[in-house]
């Protein structure tokens, strides 16, 4: 009876010391921060007053391309270091100014979750103004391109709790891929080899399509072609509220940018930004696709968002349905 009392005695300790320790271990804060922002942090009001904060005020203030009405690519807020307070350190996206006059040689540095999760805190450290500037313009593509992943991985932390599995295992048997969708849309068409999604609020509209087609070769990659498949598609089984009317792109206004990345769900992808119209009617909003080669199933697949929201800001909208395209996965 003893022997059996020790042993629970003994267990409920071990018991104890593992709670203790689970409860002892520090939690990383979500972070903070509006979408689409990033918080510089510099030594001096000289730096960001001057050619440094210049430079970042030029490249990140740069129009979004493919939004009707002119949006920056990201929001710029300053601080001085001597403020980076608990509070500041728990922001998303964070940008750390160092000019040391005995550095040797420019440093770039990344962390990911450093004060909090999900964050992407870079620190550029040189010798002089003149240097940091250089640096920072030599890889400012790809320290936004990271700031883009930490922006998309924010979302789909939202976006995953409340993924309406519906619509999920809709897309899984109508498209035979999967992809995080958030409540509020529903399937507003399915045909073969294509689906159309919608969310409509009094504020705005928001919908993702998904279509194949046949791969028979790269040349059905190139601008032309693409465009001519985009129109074919969504002229088709887009229409708009007026009798007659329907989708199509808008080549005049803002001719679409069709770029090739290696950032999508594999390691090529085409990348489409521009802006939608009705033809018959007067509505208008950005779009963003892109086409990957379905090797498995011989097949070129094309996810889209597309935003509607007359007179109001679009780049956070568009931002939320890239997040969503990037949760596309071709083996479900």
């Amino acid at each position: 009876m003893m022997k059996h009392f020790l042993m629970n005695l003994m267990a409920a300790s071990l018991l104890l010391v593992l709670v203790s320790a689970c409860e002892s271990e520090p939690r990383t804060p979500r972070s903070i921060g509006t979408t689409s922002e990033i918080l510089v942090v510099t030594q001096t009001n000289a730096q960001w007053d001057g050619k440094i904060g210049d430079a970042l005020r030029a490249y990140f203030g740069q129009a979004q391309y493919g939004l009707p009405q002119e949006e920056p690519i990201y929001k710029v807020a300053h601080i001085q270091v001597g403020n980076l307070s608990e509070m500041f350190k728990k922001h998303r996206n964070i940008l750390l100014v160092e000019v040391v006059a005995s550095q040797k040689e420019a440093l770039v540095e990344t962390r990911t979750d450093l004060w909090s999760k999900p964050q992407r805190v870079i620190k550029i450290q040189t010798s002089s103004d003149s240097l940091w500037v250089a640096t920072f313009n030599e890889h400012a593509e790809s320290l936004k391109l990271l700031y883009d992943r930490t922006e998309r991985e924010r979302l789909l932390n939202i976006f995953g709790p409340t993924a309406k599995l519906d619509i999920v295992n809709a897309i899984k048997e109508q498209m035979g891929v999967s992809m995080v969708v958030p409540e509020g849309f529903m399937v507003a068409k399915a045909a073969p080899g294509f689906m159309w999604l919608r969310r409509e609020t009094p504020e705005n509209g928001m919908g993702i399509l998904i279509w194949t087609m046949p791969y028979r070769d790269t040349l059905q990659l190139s601008e032309n072609r693409l465009i001519y498949a985009r129109d074919s598609i969504v002229s088709l089984y887009i229409p708009g509220p007026s009798p007659g009317s329907f989708m199509t792109t808008d080549k005049e206004f803002i001719t679409p940018r069709i770029s090739r990345v290696n950032y999508f769900v594999n390691d090529f992808a085409v990348e489409n930004r521009g802006v939608w119209k009705l033809v018959g009617d007067f509505m208008a909003g950005p779009y963003l696709s892109y086409t990957v080669i379905d090797q498995k199933h011989g097949r070129l697949l094309t996810v889209e968002g597309y935003v509607y929201a007359p007179n109001k800001d679009k780049r956070d909208l568009l931002r939320q349905l890239e997040a969503i395209l990037f949760s596309l996965n071709l083996s479900p």
